[in-house]
């Protein structure tokens, strides 16, 4: 809460070398400004950490996913929305739903990530959760523009008009598992290259490193965060919920970083925790 981070504030911020400490409001604009500058900082980490050393941190095949984290306060159910009744005032009314493959219906915001082969998270975006994934997919390849070759991403990625259009931008192709059906016209001369690629075997082969190399990074955003076993975000409304889960990754993203530099294990974060205790 942002009463807490003032106290600590107050107490703390001559070891931050601050001659006073802010005040709420100052706290909460900072805050709520704070994705421009994650947008920004998290590709630079992720070009800088590549030239430092390219085997750990490369990423001309990287993989995309997305992970819905519960909204705080009660559900706002599908019959209730449509009449424009809210039955608690706790409910997340900027929150919507999104069904799972592993947890079903769940209600809340949806984190996407690109992340590299070593679980290295690379770039990090935050909607409500109805929000189709293919409407992300330019926000997550620009930044990286250049240097990404091929990004391999689920079936929710897959919509002909947003892949071909990543492909023409940014020469990035977007692999997913599924396949263009010829129909009563010819295939495209992309979406025949996207078939021969996609369903070679190693177009398979690439695929079937999607998941261990993401999901794993949701797993370490939500226990840095105290979010794993299905707890509720800390905050309401998408603005500070997307501040919150930006700042999160970027975080994980920089402890994976010094790990890197100390020669710790990269997803480890007891060093961190410890330093706090």
């Amino acid at each position: 809460a942002f009463k807490a981070i003032h106290r600590w504030a107050q107490a703390h911020h001559a070891c931050l070398g601050w001659e006073q400490a802010p005040d709420r409001a100052t706290i909460r604009r900072r805050f709520l400004a704070l994705p421009a500058v994650v947008q920004t900082l998290m590709p630079a980490i992720a070009r800088h950490c590549q030239q430092l050393d390219h085997a750990t941190f490369g990423y001309a095949c990287s993989f995309a996913d997305k992970s819905v984290f519960r909204s705080l306060g009660g559900l706002w159910h599908r019959k209730q929305r449509l009449l424009g009744r809210v039955p608690h005032p706790s409910i997340d009314t900027q929150a919507s739903w999104a069904k799972s493959d592993y947890h079903g219906w769940r209600y809340g915001y949806s984190l996407h990530l690109l992340s590299n082969g070593h679980r290295f998270p690379l770039v990090a975006l935050v909607t409500t959760a109805a929000t189709k994934d293919y409407h992300l997919l330019e926000g997550l390849v620009a930044p990286l523009a250049g240097r990404l070759g091929v990004v391999v991403a689920d079936s929710g990625y897959f919509a002909a008009r947003f892949l071909q259009a990543i492909h023409h931008h940014f020469s990035v192709l977007v692999a997913t598992p599924c396949l263009f059906k010829a129909g009563t016209r010819r295939l495209s001369t992309f979406q025949q290259y996207y078939n021969d690629l996609v369903g070679s075997w190693a177009g398979r082969l690439t695929y079937r490193r999607r998941k261990p190399s993401v999901e794993p990074v949701f797993a370490l955003v939500k226990e840095l965060t105290g979010l794993s076993r299905e707890r509720q975000l800390p905050y309401r409304g998408v603005a500070r919920v997307r501040a919150y889960l930006l700042v999160s990754t970027c975080l994980l993203q920089l402890i994976m970083y010094d790990n890197f530099i100390h020669h710790r294990e990269l997803g480890t974060l007891r060093p961190f925790k410890e330093a706090f205790l």
